[in-house]
């Protein structure tokens, strides 16, 4: 991932940690994701639920999935995060610096 947006010059990560907002969006994105998963192939094959197959669907589905939108939320995080603390002064000044 660039450092600064290339449009605009704005600085991505704000402060050092910045991210973990965008970790805790992944993780609840994919929290919810599994137990949608997981609890419709249990209630679409009872009462002989293949558990192996829902155990690789499960464990598959939680290691492309998290990789898969870490992108889309740390656009959301920075959207968020940018409607609660719009950016400072010197912030505005660096960024305007960077742009050609």
């Amino acid at each position: 991932m660039d450092e600064f947006c290339g449009e605009c010059g704005l600085r991505f990560e704000r402060e050092p940690g910045y991210w973990v907002g965008a970790v805790i969006i992944n993780t609840a994105v994919v929290f919810s994701i599994f137990l949608v998963v997981f609890g419709g192939m249990i209630l679409a094959t009872i009462p002989e639920v293949p558990w192996g197959l829902v155990l690789g669907v499960t464990v598959a589905a939680n290691i492309v999935i998290p990789i898969t939108i870490y992108p889309i939320s740390k656009t959301v995080w920075l959207a968020m995060e940018l409607s609660w603390h719009p950016l400072e002064p010197d912030e505005i000044e660096a960024a305007a610096s960077r742009v050609d």
